[in-house]
């Protein structure tokens, strides 16, 4: 997740810096933009900067918390829905992966997505 947010986030500020230049060059030169405008428009794109990398590192943050409350589990039993049998089944976790933003448990070789447990034991 945190990849797709740096890639949008750079192409939300390239598309604000494109709008800005645009801006500026097509501006009427007998209503030029006035000083306190050309820094308001700064300070709205320091603003934006400065929420997208917040929204990075709260994205870090959320990922490491959900891998530390997952690493909890390694050794525990636990049932879970099987996808492949449709069925209940039962296992120890031995590892926990993240994957696109999704926490999944290992059991046997197999992840397991963390929504996927029904108990824990």
């Amino acid at each position: 997740m945190a990849v797709s947010g740096i890639e949008n986030s750079n192409s939300i500020k390239e598309e604000f810096l494109k709008l800005f230049v645009a801006q500026l060059k097509n501006q009427n030169p007998l209503d030029p933009l006035k000083g306190h405008e050309f820094i308001a428009q700064l300070a709205q794109f320091t603003s934006l900067e400065q929420l997208i990398n917040l929204n990075v590192s709260f994205s870090d943050i959320l990922k490491f918390q959900q891998l530390t409350g997952g690493g909890e589990l390694i050794g525990r039993n636990v049932t879970y829905l099987d996808t492949d049998t449709g069925g209940e089944s039962q296992g120890m976790i031995d590892g926990v992966k993240i994957s696109d933003s999704t926490i999944a448990v290992v059991i046997q070789n197999k992840e397991i997505p963390i929504s996927n447990l029904t108990g824990i034991f």
